[in-house]
């Protein structure tokens, strides 16, 4: 009796784990520029690990059995074997932003710049990518230190990090620990940074997709995939 019983539990966890039904996801459709030619595309949900091939018919690229209410970064290899990464410049946290904040001006972007690099140790940053207003803002920025430092002469040290501002008491400031690393590399020479730094761009129109509970398709159509300013 034990043993038939044993049997039928077994069997019916093999039919759970084999045989149960499985949900069909929901679907994401990008439409490319017009001309785009990508080799892969691949939807990372970050948080969970989870990663999607995308199938890609032309300048559409479609993604299946996405998981629900999860945040994707889509990442393109184009055929010239440029790496196209979506970047997610969402806020960080749930806090609601204030009525009506104004646009992001050329004099925020100025202020940011100049207070992006609080690491001395780097000699170069750039801004390269900016999402918000003129009350906070999520910016992506490019640290880089060519110069030579106690390791050796000729390497450069690479990061790529979002970083979070607000503009309050008279002027933009930048939340503290909550930037998050996006590319961090050590290069031996000046030309092995060049030769993959440059082959990288990074588009925020690719970052932060994600499909609603009850929403079982989506496209997305992207205007662009040269870096976002």
């Amino acid at each position: 009796m034990r043993t038939a019983l044993s049997l039928w539990m077994v069997a019916g966890f093999l039919l759970l784990s084999q045989g149960a039904p499985i949900a069909d996801g929901q679907s994401l459709k990008l439409e490319l520029p017009e001309g785009a030619k990508v080799n892969s595309a691949v939807a990372v949900a970050s948080g969970v690990k989870v990663e999607s091939p995308g199938t890609i018919a032309g300048a559409t690229i479609t993604f299946d059995k996405l998981l629900p209410e999860t945040t994707y970064d889509v990442r393109l290899t184009m055929a010239d074997g440029t790496t196209v990464q979506g970047v997610n410049l969402a806020w960080y946290d749930e806090e609601e932003a204030k009525p009506d904040p104004g646009e992001l001006n050329d004099e925020d972007r100025d202020e940011i710049l100049k207070i992006s690099s609080i690491d001395p140790f780097y000699n170069k940053h750039d801004i390269l990518a900016v999402n918000g207003t003129h009350e906070r803002a999520a910016v992506l920025v490019q640290l880089v230190r060519d110069k030579d430092f106690y390791a050796g002469s000729g390497q450069v040290i690479w990061r790529v990090e979002i970083y979070y501002f607000k503009n309050q008491h008279g002027g933009w400031e930048k939340i503290g620990q909550q930037n998050k690393i996006i590319r961090r590399e050590r290069f031996k020479t000046h030309d092995a940074f060049a030769s993959v730094t440059g082959k990288i761009k990074f588009v925020a129109a690719l970052g932060g997709l994600k499909l609603g509970k009850d929403e079982a398709a989506k496209t997305v159509k992207i205007e662009s995939l040269g870096a976002v300013k």
